[in-house]
């Protein structure tokens, strides 16, 4: 396995370097006005520079007992992930966004990674609305009205 994420480490700083240079190839810009390759080329670097991280951490790290690809993975959580993403897809249009990413983030918080209740309904109400002001008002993304609207208004 740590011969692997040498190699795959590797592979991934090299693509990161090319991304980081086509986009330095568009043009960078500056930070208050960035050009057509500015999130393109800090992206690379940023993939480049973790991939190197896990090369030098594979490299100096004391040799770990080798384990199977698949072991400890827990699959439940993952198919209930998917499952939840998959439901959340079907009833953004109906429920709306802020109801349907509360709920969704409700069932994270209490049904994947249990909290209390108390703290699950507030983590999901702060970063539902916390999304709402970033992209509904301050970015004035378009959300569809769904059963809330409908309800209030």
């Amino acid at each position: 396995m740590k011969q692997r994420d040498r190699w795959t480490s590797l592979f991934w700083a090299g693509v990161g370097l090319y991304i980081a240079y086509e986009g330095y190839r568009l043009k960078l810009g500056t930070l208050g006005s960035p050009g057509c390759g500015f999130f393109i080329f800090w992206s690379g670097i940023v993939l480049a520079g973790l991939s190197l991280l896990l090369f030098f951490e594979t490299s100096l790290r004391p040799k770990i007992e080798r384990q199977g690809l698949w072991e400890g993975v827990r699959w439940s959580k993952g198919a209930k992930m998917m499952a939840a993403l998959l439901l959340y897809i079907f009833v953004f249009k109906w429920l709306g966004f802020i109801l349907s990413t509360f709920l969704l983030l409700l069932f994270l918080f209490k049904g994947l990674e249990p909290q209390r209740w108390r703290a699950a309904i507030i983590l999901a109400a702060a970063t539902t609305l916390t999304c709402y002001f970033v992209f509904g008002i301050f970015l004035e993304l378009q959300f569809p009205p769904g059963l809330l609207q409908k309800l209030l208004g």
